[in-house]
C-alpha cells in the first residue's frame, strides 16, 4: 500500500484558490469573482466569445452570474494542475451546476475550464481561461487529468 505523506504545493495551491473562486461564483459576487483575473486576462466562454481584459470580462458576467444559479449551486473541482512556469500553471477545472435538490440542472451542467493562473505566493491571479460544456455522451469521458 502507498501512503500519501504530502500534498504537490502547486495542486494544493490552485485548490485553495479556486476555492475563493467558487465561494465568489455561490454568492454571485460578480466584483469578488473579477478580483481573482488579471487586469490584462483573457476569457473565452462555452460559446466561442472571447473577452480581453477584466473590465470587458466584467461586462459580460455582470449580465451572466447575478440570478444564473436561480435555486440551485456551483461546484469547482481542481482535476489537474500542470505547471508551465516558474509560479505559472495550466490549471483544469471541472465545474458542475446543480438544481436545489443537487442533481446536475441539465445535460448542458457540466463544464471543463482550463486557465492559466499565475500562482504567485502574494496574489495568484487568472490570466487566461477557456470554458467548454460537457454534453452527457457515454461514449466519451470527461475531464483530461
Amino acid at each position: 500500500m502507498v501512503r500519501v505523506t504530502s500534498v504537490d504545493p502547486v495542486m494544493a495551491a490552485a485548490t485553495a484558490f479556486f476555492a475563493g473562486v467558487a465561494a465568489a461564483h455561490r454568492s454571485e459576487d460578480v466584483e469578488a469573482y473579477l478580483a481573482f483575473f488579471a487586469p490584462e486576462c483573457v476569457w473565452v466562454t462555452s460559446r466561442g466569445v472571447c473577452y480581453r481584459g477584466r473590465d470587458s470580462l466584467g461586462d459580460y458576467l455582470r449580465g451572466a452570474i447575478p440570478g444564473g444559479l436561480a435555486d440551485g449551486s456551483v461546484s469547482y473541482r481542481v482535476e489537474s494542475v500542470h505547471p508551465l512556469a516558474d509560479a505559472i500553471a495550466l490549471v483544469v477545472v471541472d465545474q458542475l451546476y446543480t438544481d436545489a435538490a443537487g442533481r446536475a440542472r441539465d445535460d448542458r451542467a457540466r463544464h471543463t475550464h482550463t486557465y492559466t493562473v499565475a500562482l504567485d505566493d502574494a496574489h495568484p491571479l487568472i490570466l487566461a481561461g477557456q470554458n467548454t460544456v460537457n454534453i452527457a455522451n457515454p461514449a466519451q469521458s470527461a475531464g483530461c487529468g
